[in-house]
């Protein structure tokens, strides 16, 4: 019987050795991967890297029955993605994990096991009458982003006002990623720079911290308690999650950001004045400055990554303006005839607007049908033209505002950034600046970067 015995340890031992060289044939030859989850509204998206930051692959899952509970789809998904879409020899390459998830959204949570205490309050969500109580507990209005119907402080103070059911003692606030994040680290009140933004952290240098006003409200204690800087490390993923997933014991959960600023993160734009714009439905724009811009009633506000500012705004004045009169076959042949017979804009239909959301979608659609033209192209050239017009605005806006550049160079992503057309319209209205279309607008590829950056202790992301 010890004869046996002994056979069967050593057969053991033999198969750990085994595995361990595997793994060190595998870091050797094609070197360890890098993991950043995206979650968006309908679905989730991993993206893998190599130690060169090079794109590996894409994969995502839906989340389910639109029935059940979003947390408990969104978990689902998170362990989908890490057990199924990725194959043993990846998960046990993997030596980071970075989560992205969208901004302004929370999870109240058990603060003793990370339940959800209820369902999350989404993004897109608002609560107005918490605006006040808000402003009141700072004892009046301030330059953050907290007294936003929408912001975190608002959902928080609505969830301790109202919604709170039972013991709210043990309660706490995780953001969207920060929750995704803590089902792999297990370590409560961690947060990131960005997502805790619009909650009231100040990220400036020196400071690092909620305001007092907003420690000291009653729900101060609810606050994420550690909030570190995006593409730095949160710790190693908790034993138990790391063995029951096949990743490495030495794999770490870095912290991630929000969906906007791994977009941006996507781009690879790293430099003082360069720029990335999302051509969707609205207009989504982010700048580089060494310096801090927030002006409210502009809608700009800044984020802090790697030691430096993301200058952030919006106009609602987008893609959708388009898609309101063309199909996107008519839009590829009118904009080939543009581009052909030499077209320019006659007109600009949005002339003085930039940054927010000045004028509703039937405000500018009248504005729109009012001057066009007879001839569909060059109806579509003066389309693009004031949009553009918009976005170079907005970027020197920006510049006025306390940027510490203008724009230099343009990343785009989204469904506008396949129109040359556009683009060169676009560059022209910077001033002839260089204007290219993103390598890669996968969040998710952000967010692996990250992961890249915080595992290996890099100063940046590329």
């Amino acid at each position: 019987d010890a004869t046996r015995e002994s056979a069967r340890v050593s057969r053991r031992g033999t198969a750990r050795d085994a595995r361990a060289m595997r793994r060190a044939r595998a870091s050797a030859s094609d070197g360890w991967l890098y993991c950043g989850l995206d979650f968006g509204t309908s679905s989730a998206r991993l993206a893998l890297v190599d130690d060169r930051g090079a794109l590996v692959g894409v994969r995502t899952r839906a989340y389910d029955d639109a029935n059940a509970s979003v947390a408990r789809a969104w978990e689902r998904a998170l362990f989908e993605l890490l057990e199924d879409a990725m194959d043993a020899e990846e998960r046990e390459r993997c030596q980071g994990v970075a989560v992205d998830g969208t901004s302004g959204t929370v999870v109240i949570v058990d603060a003793r096991d990370g339940r959800a205490l209820r369902e999350p309050y989404m993004y897109n969500e608002t609560f107005p009458d918490e605006v006040e109580r808000v402003r009141a507990l700072r004892n009046g209005p301030g330059k953050d982003s907290t007294e936003s119907a929408s912001s975190a402080a608002c959902k928080l103070s609505r969830w301790f006002r109202v919604d709170a059911e039972g013991d709210r003692e043990h309660a706490a606030l995780l953001h969207h990623a920060d929750w995704l994040a803590y089902l792999l680290h297990k370590k409560m009140g961690m947060s990131d720079f960005n997502n805790a933004l619009k909650l009231g952290f100040d990220p400036a240098p020196g400071v690092e911290a909620f305001p007092g006003w907003l420690r000291d409200a009653p729900f101060g204690y609810m606050l994420p308690t550690d909030v570190r800087a995006p593409g730095t490390s949160f710790g190693v993923m908790d034993a138990d999650v790391a063995k029951r997933l096949g990743f490495p014991s030495t794999c770490e959960v870095i912290a991630g950001t929000t969906d906007s600023v791994a977009a941006f993160v996507a781009s690879k734009a790293a430099e003082s004045g360069e720029c990335a714009t999302s051509l969707g439905s609205t207009l989504a724009l982010k700048l580089i400055s060494d310096t801090r811009v927030d002006d409210l009633s502009s809608g700009v506000y800044s984020h802090r990554l790697n030691g430096r500012w993301l200058v952030g705004g919006a106009s609602n004045l987008g893609g959708w303006i388009l898609r309101r009169f063309f199909s996107n076959d008519a839009l590829e042949s009118l904009s080939e005839k543009i581009a052909n017979e030499g077209y320019v804009a006659t007109e600009d239909y949005f002339d003085g607007v930039m940054l927010g959301f000045g004028l509703s979608v039937d405000e500018a659609s009248a504005i729109v049908e009012k001057s066009r033209p007879a001839d569909d192209a060059q109806f579509v050239v003066n389309i693009l033209s004031s949009i553009a017009n918009v976005e170079a605005r907005c970027y020197e806006r920006m510049r006025t505002l306390g940027a510490s550049h203008g724009a230099r160079k343009v990343y785009t992503a989204g469904g506008g950034a396949k129109n040359g057309v556009w683009s060169g319209m676009r560059s022209k209205a910077m001033g002839d600046i260089p204007v290219e279309r993103s390598a890669c607008d996968e969040a998710a590829y952000g967010a692996a970067l990250l992961a890249r950056q915080g595992r290996k202790r890099l100063s940046g992301y590329i």
